[in-house]
């Protein structure tokens, strides 16, 4: 099995992406531009992730923006506006530029919806995009911006199966029926990448309850920069928040 390589920290400047591909004589023109990073994010505190997994059902979100910088996404904005937020899925995007989320915050979008009619100059390209869901995306970016210390929230890489609450926004705008079971196996394997990606960030996942395949969150070798706590150690001891 090929090693994973860390990514060398670099601060991010922009990168240069495909505007548009044509096929002329048999001949395919490919457009690309140099986009440079507008949003010149600084780390500040820890950065909080937060995914739409029912596991942070009933946490007050806006305890964290006392403490560091907050990344969401989706349809996250409709209840909580985050410090940063993505979007992947067409419907979603068209959504959220319509309701305007980029006067609020900051919206990051692949470079496919940047040249979109409904959205000029109402999203930034996500940095070294990694090709995956939005929250991933979120976990990404966090570590481009330089944060060192991430807690993810709402993050449980599953569903719970029929009848259950398997997302905060099932069954609302742009969000399906959710029924299944399933592990969201693709998902995992990214993230248990990333993190031999990252050596030099820490990974802390906040569950109450987390399923059995969350003990095994390093594979193969682990290198320890990642681990697991529940709310009221979080809410104790990362944001002083004593009950």
């Amino acid at each position: 099995m090929k090693d994973i390589e860390p990514i060398k920290f670099e601060p991010y400047v922009g990168e240069t992406t495909i505007d548009n591909i044509t096929i002329r004589g048999g001949q395919k023109i490919i457009n690309e531009s140099f986009k440079p990073d507008k949003v010149k994010a600084v780390p500040r505190g820890n950065a909080y992730i937060i995914g739409n997994g029912p596991s942070r059902n009933g946490f007050d979100l806006n305890t964290l923006k006392q403490s560091g910088q907050t990344y969401g996404c989706n349809a996250l904005y409709r209840d909580f506006m985050p410090d940063f937020i993505f979007s992947v899925d067409a419907k979603m995007t068209v959504e959220m530029c319509e309701n305007n989320v980029m006067e609020k915050t900051i919206h990051y979008a692949p470079s496919l919806e940047m040249n979109r009619k409904h959205a000029k100059g109402k999203i930034h390209l996500i940095p070294n995009n990694t090709f995956t869901i939005s929250g991933n995306q979120a976990i990404a970016t966090a570590c481009v911006h330089g944060h060192k210390n991430l807690y993810l929230l709402g993050f449980d890489f599953r569903e719970y199966g029929k009848q259950q609450h398997n997302n905060i926004y099932q069954d609302t705008n742009n969000y399906g029926e959710r029924n299944g079971d399933t592990i969201f196996e693709g998902w995992l394997k990214w993230f248990r990448d990333y993190l031999k990606k990252r050596p030099y960030c820490n990974f802390t996942i906040v569950h109450d309850n987390p399923p059995a395949y969350l003990d095994n969150l390093q594979t193969g070798t682990d290198i320890g920069n990642s681990k697991i706590i529940n709310y009221k150690t979080f809410n104790d001891e990362v944001l002083g928040l004593h009950h």
